[in-house]
């Protein structure tokens, strides 16, 4: 939002010329439109399309023939969602004592969009400077019952204060000789505990009362506008996409990650995440991660068109610079998600203080379950096996490859009805029926249980943890669902030069295998060993949130507790792990930069993001 120039109006100018004459100026009120300027600002009298109107809650004297005036508004107070675009700010005429528009401002194109959701209060503090002719003789007319609170109000305030502001949540662990995974809770932290459920019940969390964590929320976002038309909860609400993308807000923060030695010469690595402004502390925006993996769907125009929707089967065995193109097609502000993964590794470790993700959240989808063919049939909707066992279930999306997994000549995305016993006498097994057309089954085809529709947490909504945690179902962190597992997914931005990265955070300047400017080398050299646990993330002073491996010989319980794929050359990188057998080696730590950008694959997806 931009308001570049407050204009004083001709009818504000002839009231100013009074000031001289001794007459004094009363500001009474101030107006919030949503109108187009068609003309001169100049010229105004009133607004195009009056919303609100104000009352003045301060008027300061700045300089001889200058006042500063303050109003506030809040968007409840509005009977519908508006665009921001027009101030004005009403005097009344010593003369005639009529309220005359003084000054007047358009933000034009750049208004911000005020949504009147009760669940997304807003509160705008305006203040305009405004020129008069003599500044001592102008006053204000003020309306009591604005301006004083009542006790009560005062309370609340107070209370709420202390609840949602001044807070300052940190974390640090010994980092020479040790591989311990946890961390120390230290200042606002200290004495919190944090926890996810693994089976659906309710557990308790502190930082689910604390921000930014309790302001982590599903909501649908509107692809055009970038706003939010609803909340997980709220009437309108659709994980479906029929009421717009569905994702999770990050509401702004303030954060700090550092090292520092003690009187001892131990380093320490420090991480905060803070509520408020202070000094050291870098900002992070606004920003909205896709609660899903990322799918696709063809448009009229055979555009195809990333999505963040439950019931779907993910997009997979794309490149990195289709999955882009997939995100971009949405609109303004979607991308693929990018540096802001660190951001929310460092919410992640902030609240729950260890590294073991799978272990505080649960496994996530890290298995895979395969099964033959025992007999061959023609134009049927079903695959005769040995057994179904624990990784086959009504609802699971399978496919069946020609001899083995990883390929679906046979069907593909298909998925289970039912599952019957089966014996004809000379076969006993299962009968495992899936949706689709028929397909011809020969001996030895393979059924395996390929990327999952999501959806899998919804009855979670914002919470983290899993509703089954048995390696085949997906994991939530604060409403994002397969934050890690399910599917290794592209990180955007980095790209990685014989184990060094290179980061660029211009989404508009993305692009594969550049490792110049606007892509700025990281200060530190990756790790070189492949498949290997890690037990050490790198800092650069100059992107701190951007921690990849640097040192091996972890373990799944020591270090980060994840996994680090490599090689050099020229390589993209992805986070999360897949569903495979390799299910320790997954987490929101895992790392791989193996894959050249040219690179597809049956386990590789993406999540978009959006930023505004």
């Amino acid at each position: 939002m931009g308001f570049e120039k407050v204009y004083i109006t001709k009818q504000g100018a002839l009231l100013a010329a009074k000031t001289l004459q001794g007459k004094k100026i009363e500001f009474d009120h101030a107006e919030v439109g949503s109108g187009n300027l068609s003309g001169n600002a100049v010229d105004k009298t009133a607004l195009t399309t009056k919303v609100l109107e104000c009352p003045i809650q301060k008027v300061e004297i700045t300089e001889e023939t200058q006042a500063k005036v303050s109003f506030i508004f809040k968007n409840t107070d509005a009977n519908n969602a508006f665009y921001f675009r027009e101030i004005g700010l009403f005097a009344i005429d010593p003369d005639t004592k009529a309220k005359v528009l003084y000054a007047y401002a358009n933000a034009g194109t750049t208004a911000e969009y005020i949504n009147n959701s009760i669940a997304e209060k807003i509160e705008k503090h305006i203040t305009i400077n405004v020129i008069v002719d003599n500044a001592s003789n102008v006053t204000i007319t003020l309306d009591a019952s604005e301006i004083y609170v009542t006790e009560q109000d005062l309370q609340n305030a107070l209370q709420n204060a202390k609840l949602y502001s001044g807070k300052n949540y940190g974390i640090k662990r010994l980092i020479t000789d040790n591989t311990l995974p946890n961390w120390t809770r230290i200042a606002d932290a200290e004495g919190l505990t944090a926890s996810a459920t693994k089976n659906g019940t309710e557990v308790a969390n502190d930082f689910d009362n604390l921000y930014p964590w309790s302001h982590m929320r599903r909501c649908n976002v509107d692809a055009a506008t970038g706003q939010v038309l609803a909340y997980y909860g709220e009437t309108g609400y659709k994980a479906d996409g029929t009421n717009g993308e569905v994702m999770v807000k990050i509401p702004e923060f303030w954060w700090k990650r550092e090292r520092l030695p003690d009187e001892f010469g131990n380093v320490y690595e420090y991480i905060y995440i803070a509520d408020y402004a202070r000094a050291g502390y870098i900002k992070s925006e606004e920003f909205f991660v896709g609660a899903y993996l990322l799918s696709t769907e063809e448009t009229e125009e055979s555009t195809i068109v990333a999505h963040s929707r439950s019931g779907v089967v993910p997009r997979y065995s794309t490149t990195k610079a289709n999955f882009r193109t997939y995100a971009k097609a949405l609109g303004t502000g979607w991308q693929l998600m990018d540096y802001h993964y660190f951001l929310l590794q460092m919410l992640y470790l902030v609240e729950y203080a260890h590294y073991n993700s799978q272990s505080m959240l649960g496994n996530g989808i890290v298995a895979m379950s395969t099964a033959k063919a025992l007999l061959a049939e023609n134009n049927t909707n079903r695959i005769i096996v040995t057994s179904a066992g624990t990784g086959f279930w009504i609802g699971k999306t399978i496919c069946i490859g020609a001899t083995d997994a990883w390929n679906s000549s046979v069907a593909a995305d298909r998925e289970i009805t039912s599952i019957e016993d089966y014996s004809d006498g000379s076969i006993t097994g299962k009968a495992i029926h899936f949706s689709g057309d028929p397909v011809n089954i020969a001996v030895d085809n393979v059924i395996w249980g390929s990327a999952q529709k999501t959806g899998g947490n919804d009855a979670l909504g914002n919470a983290s943890g899993s509703l089954n945690n048995n390696n085949y179902h997906p994991v939530n962190y604060r409403g994002i669902e397969d934050i890690f597992g399910h599917m290794w997914q592209h990180i955007d931005g980095l790209n990685i030069k014989d184990y060094v990265a290179y980061i660029c955070k211009d989404p508009d300047n993305y692009t594969n295998d550049k490792f110049d400017a606007p892509y700025e080398k990281i200060g530190y050299v990756n790790a070189n060993t492949t498949d290997s646990y890690i037990k050490k993330l790198g800092l650069d002073e100059k992107y701190p949130e951007v921690a990849l491996p640097v040192e091996v010989a972890g373990s799944s319980s020591t270090g980060a507790c994840d996994s680090y794929w490599c090689s050099e050359g020229n390589r993209i990188a992805y986070v999360g792990g897949y569903f495979h057998i390799y299910w320790t080696k997954a987490g929101f730590f895992a790392w791989t930069c193996y894959y050249t950008s040219s690179s597809t694959s049956w386990g590789c997806g993406a999540r978009l993001l959006m930023t505004r």
